[in-house]
């Protein structure tokens, strides 16, 4: 029998709030900010932060996220949902997207050239080998790295002048660390979801640079990666305000592979505890940290954090 068979599995039920001390800094360990859509107020807090758009409704304050983020991206018909999301065009003129990308398959002619004369850049890509969210991925990732180069945008095909760009100016990883807040990935169409969620696993392998995080009205859901994670917020009250609960949370092994964990900071704590789907899930968890909390993880695995502002 291996070492690993040997570890007891264990479960500890712990206080509704409790304080947990960062990992050591000598320590490898990779720190998540999830929340910093609600907290970054500087220019500087703000570098890197996008707010994706995408083509399903949303209901939640897209205000409080906008005014944190200093890129926005709209994904083909998410450019209808935020042109409909305002009734009153002085406050529309206001929120412009600095891009709109996609196969235009959705997107009206009305709300394009609406936005496109405020200034939006307009991004067509008919290729149907990579859907609307991979190339509004793919766009943000090249607007850095030519930010970066302190380049123009080039002249780019109509069909998949994204990728091929990409291929002929990037053949490297980007450094960049960017942090993507996408909305209305989850939800709706079931098969839009669990596409969703396939490529949180796949970025993360493909481009280990950026951090996404969809977000709904009623939770954020994002990847904590194989090693230790720090989950950090400056205080719960930033995104959960209930005094008479904590917030509710899931440790989600969606991948093909099942995940051993150990955590310090939520109501159920486990060590050395195997989950994968048809055993354990560690559903309907609760956040027990103030401000923060560790996981470490033998592979990476989605979380959900309940949002209640």
């Amino acid at each position: 029998m291996s070492k690993e068979a040997k570890l007891k599995e264990e479960v500890t039920e712990r206080l509704d709030t409790v304080e947990v001390k960062p990992p050591p800094s000598t320590t490898s360990h990779h720190i998540i900010e999830p929340f910093a859509y609600l907290t970054s107020t500087t220019t500087e807090a703000k570098y890197k932060n996008v707010l994706l758009i995408l083509n399903q409704s949303f209901s939640i304050d897209l205000f409080s996220i906008w005014r944190h983020c200093e890129l926005v991206v709209c994904a083909d018909g998410g450019a209808n949902r935020l042109y409909n999301f305002f009734k009153d065009e002085t406050l529309r003129s206001k929120y412009i997207p600095n891009y709109i990308v996609g196969d235009f398959d959705s997107l009206t002619d009305n709300v394009k050239e609406y936005y496109k004369a405020k200034g939006a850049k307009i991004i067509p890509q008919k290729t149907q080998y990579s859907t609307d969210f991979q190339k509004a991925i793919k766009c943000i990732q090249l607007h850095y790295l030519l930010e970066k180069d302190n380049q123009d945008w080039p002249e780019i095909n109509d069909d998949s002048g994204l990728d091929e760009t990409w291929e002929k100016v990037f053949h490297a990883k980007s450094d960049i660390d960017i942090r993507v807040y996408a909305l209305s990935a989850i939800g709706g169409r079931f098969d839009q979801t669990i596409q969703s969620i396939n490529q949180l696993y796949i970025l993360h392998q493909q481009e280990p640079n950026l951090q996404l995080f969809f977000i709904t009205e009623f939770d954020i859901l994002f990847l904590l990666y194989k090693g230790t994670n720090y989950v950090k917020y400056p205080s719960r009250s930033i995104f959960y305000r209930p005094k008479d609960s904590i917030p509710t949370c899931g440790l989600l092994p969606l991948s093909d592979r099942s995940v051993v964990l150990s955590s310090d900071g939520l109501k159920y704590d486990v060590k050395n505890w195997t989950s994968k789907m048809t055993g354990n899930v560690s559903s309907s968890n609760r956040v027990s940290g103030e401000d923060g909390f560790i996981v470490t993880c033998s592979d990476d695995i989605l979380i959900n954090i309940e949002i209640d502002l």
